[in-house]
């Protein structure tokens, strides 16, 4: 098989799985591995996204390894993970050899929140129905099979196949590197009715040097931010009682050997993704300690989004969920406790986020009321949630059953206008600060970013103005998920009719007024055309 070896194209489709992000800013491990096993194959890679490919940039070489795996319904703001329509317009055109990679290879292309992944087999030579990077290594050593890669591989493919980072369209900023810190879930003999992760087996653990030594070698490759979040449950990273418990006792040493050691590099950013409240909760003084390393170690905005699902033991039983509401909220009040207080960048240190999902077994009108009445007693004590999720299940066991559409819409409505935007005005009250925001993408007269990191909440701004910059923003309003900002401090005279009519605080005449006395020299004369209250947010 010489003859591949000359250009093998690896097309990011991009992941979200349960337990992996890849969605721009994000790349995922798999990506990484796949391009370390090319190199210690002997071959030779080219890297594109699928958002690159929607933008006219074409496929080239003589192998194709797609990878794909969107089994988690999101909603996305500038890349969109590969549909089925691109997928099979891709393949049918692609003259090679075709691989596809990631959980799409064993579920199919997903559809979406209570639809069925797609199959899309018949459109690819090879299924990698286990690990890609393995499954692309002996195919270019000669051999065809499916296999995981062993520890050793591991080890190496993460530090090979570094370097296409700087080929990903977001390098170096706002690239955010997903760290995988374990595969598999701690509950995988006992799994819950709807996830892939069982599948996995028993966890895997990696050691704390091999984490830490790939962190430092995307850091040298100029990668700044990075989430370890590639795992079930952060806090059971190498728990202790693994396979006799579903509740493992956490491994603070761990925690804090691997936290330590990567706080030696100096990053931008450094996150976590999930974690299982039923630890939490009911291991109190060692999560506590755990949360207290996050907060010491990592960054301002972090967020652990707890898998709840539901707040019905009903549907908890049938479904052999991991956490009752109890333990949900004893998790809750366990970090708001230690990560409320606000870092330099304007956000908490830590936070839980919520997963709610529906379409699950044993689903009742009783399950949206008993929801929301957790998420009304969340509120109601006075904590703080980061973000709430709620969503439909995709199938993948066939354990999936159809939602009541009216219910659903009715819920989301209720959570949104009575809870999300109360939360999020609590979270962050009018006139706060926000540091460090990205700018993404202008739509129309207006300009959309977020601060780098796991669930950054959107910021709108009412103006158009340049993108691809980090700046300070002020916020004068709430929505149910982002908030309205204007740039901190702004700047009155760089600013022009359009842009100060759109703020609407100011409006067209007060503008207009603005526009004609420029440049305006001091603060007296902006003071005499601006409002005393709303004075401090400009400069000039």
């Amino acid at each position: 098989m010489d003859a591949i070896k000359n250009v093998i194209t690896i097309l990011d489709g991009f992941i979200d799985e349960p337990s992996c992000f890849g969605v721009p800013p994000y790349i995922s491990p798999y990506i990484r591995y796949i391009a370390g096993a090319i190199r210690d194959a002997g071959g030779k890679y080219e890297y594109i996204t699928i958002e690159e490919w929607r933008k006219g940039r074409r496929i080239k070489g003589d192998t194709l390894i797609i990878v794909a795996g969107a089994i988690v319904p999101g909603k996305y703001i500038r890349a969109m993970p590969i549909s089925f329509n691109e997928f099979k317009r891709i393949a049918e055109n692609f003259k090679g050899i075709k691989i596809l990679a990631g959980s799409s290879a064993v579920y199919g292309l997903g559809q979406g929140g209570g639809k069925p992944p797609l199959s899309v087999k018949k459109w690819v030579d090879y299924l990698a129905m286990l690990d890609g990077d393995a499954f692309i290594y002996d195919f270019l050593n000669g051999e065809v099979g499916n296999r995981r890669r062993s520890m050793q591989e591991w080890r190496k493919w993460s530090l090979m196949g570094a370097e296409v980072v700087k080929q990903h369209p977001d390098y170096p900023q706002p690239l955010i590197a997903e760290i995988e810190t374990y595969r598999g879930c701690i509950r995988w003999f006992n799994g819950c009715s709807f996830c892939m992760e069982p599948s996995f087996g028993k966890p895997i653990m990696r050691e704390e040097k091999d984490i830490i030594n790939e962190i430092k070698i995307l850091n040298e490759f100029g990668v700044k931010n990075f989430r370890l979040g590639c795992q079930t449950c952060f806090f059971s990273y190498k728990a202790k009682g693994i396979g006799k418990s579903e509740t493992p006792k956490p491994n603070v040493d761990a925690v804090e050997r691997l936290l330590k050691g990567i706080n030696k590099l100096n990053l931008n950013v450094l996150h976590i993704d999930n974690a299982n409240p039923a630890i939490i909760s009911e291991w109190e003084n060692e999560s506590r300690k755990i949360a207290e390393l996050l907060v010491k170690y990592g960054t301002a905005g972090n967020t652990a989004a707890f898998g709840m699902e539901t707040a019905d033991e009903k549907v908890i039983e049938e479904n052999n969920l991991n956490a009752y509401p109890e333990q949900v909220m004893k998790a809750i009040k366990i970090l708001n406790e230690i990560g409320r207080k606000k870092g330099s960048n304007g956000m908490p240190y830590l936070l839980p986020g919520i997963n709610i999902l529906f379409g699950l077994k044993g689903e009742s009108k009783e399950t949206y009321e008993k929801n929301y009445l957790f998420l009304k007693e969340v509120l109601n004590k006075g904590l703080l949630l980061r973000r709430i999720n709620i969503r439909q299940v995709v199938d993948l066991r066939g354990n999936v059953i159809r939602i009541n559409k009216t219910y659903f819409k009715k819920f989301k409505r209720i959570v949104n206008n009575e809870i999300n935007r109360t939360m999020l005005q609590k979270l962050l009250p009018h006139g706060s600060v926000l540091k460090n925001v990205y700018l993404e993408i202008n739509v129309g007269n207006s300009t959309y970013g977020r601060q780098i990191g796991s669930y950054p909440i959107l910021v709108y701004l009412p103006y158009r103005t340049l993108v691809n910059k980090f700046v300070d923003v002020k916020i004068y309003d709430h929505g149910y998920r982002s908030v309205s900002a204007i740039e901190y401090p702004f700047n009155i005279n760089k600013a022009g009719f359009t842009m100060l009519k759109n703020i609407p605080f100011i409006g067209k005449k007060i503008a207009a007024e603005l526009v004609k006395n420029k440049p305006i020299k001091n603060e007296d004369e902006l003071k005499k055309i601006i409002k005393k209250d709303i004075i401090n947010w400009f400069s000039i």
